[in-house]
This record gives C-alpha cells, structure tokens and sequence, in this order.
C-alpha cells in the first residue's frame, strides 16, 4: 500500500491581550493541503494562492473577534 502525502499550506495566528494586568497571548494554526479533492465552488481543484487567499481570511476574521 502506498502513502501519498500532500503539500500543506499552514499560515499561524497570534491574538495577543491583557488581562487583568497580564499579558494573554493565544495561537492558532490554520491550515489546508493541495490535493485533488479540496476543490473550489466551480468543482476545480484550489491552486495554492487560492489556498493561501482563503486561510489568510479565516486568521483574520479569527483575529478581529472580541476576546471575552
């Protein structure tokens, strides 16, 4: 049986706070692989700037979120 690895895009998020006079710092990893099946609306398989584009979105709409 054969592995077959794909290329992950990863892109890292730091939201950095204080809190109660310390400093809070919270990381998130978003992450997604070029493969045949992570396709597009259209039914095309995403290139990688399409990949990078996407993730970019999601880590910034993870970090203009409110800490509570």
């Amino acid at each position: 049986m054969t592995t077959i690895r794909f290329q992950e895009i990863k892109i890292r998020g730091v939201r950095r706070w204080t809190e109660n006079g310390k400093r809070k710092q919270e990381t998130k990893v978003f992450m997604q692989t070029v493969n045949p099946f992570n396709k597009d609306a259209y039914g095309v398989p995403k290139t990688p700037e399409q990949i990078v584009a996407e993730l970019r979105q999601e880590r910034d709409a993870w970090l203009s979120e409110v800490k509570p």
